[in-house]
């Protein structure tokens, strides 16, 4: 059985550029649902200011991550330019393979914080509970 992955990434919003970054991220957002359907789970959340932002993302193994990350390559890079200010973290929690700890490494800032938890030990997903 494959082993679960997890992306949590925080940044700041340049300011003026908050409702400019909703957009983009609800369209991101819409992009992503469209076509990745292995996709587990995909949220965002703001600050009350709109000036930090944080990304969840859950994959059902770090083959979809891997694909998520072709997938949107150009459409994150020019966002993140146009909107992002800084990088503030990029959590990993899951085991993952050498092509994704590749790809994930070039989109890693020096000052950022990485944090890795490559073992998961136990844990369960439900789905359609309400």
């Amino acid at each position: 059985m494959s082993k679960p992955f997890v992306y949590v990434g925080t940044w700041t919003v340049k300011e003026g550029q908050e409702e400019a970054a909703r957009k983009w991220l609800t369209e991101h957002t819409d992009f992503v649902e469209t076509n990745e359907p292995r996709l587990i789970s995909f949220q965002v959340f703001f600050d009350v200011d709109y000036h930090t932002c944080t990304v969840v993302q859950v994959h059902p193994d770090s083959t979809s991550m891997e694909f998520h990350m072709q997938l949107i390559s150009d459409h994150v890079s020019n966002a993140f330019a146009e909107f992002i200010d800084r990088i503030l973290t990029e959590q990993y929690y899951g085991p993952m393979s050498d092509a994704l700890a590749e790809t994930l490494a070039k989109w890693e800032d020096p000052g950022v914080t990485v944090i890795k938890r490559p073992v998961h030990e136990t844990g369960f997903t439900r789905s359609n509970v309400r």
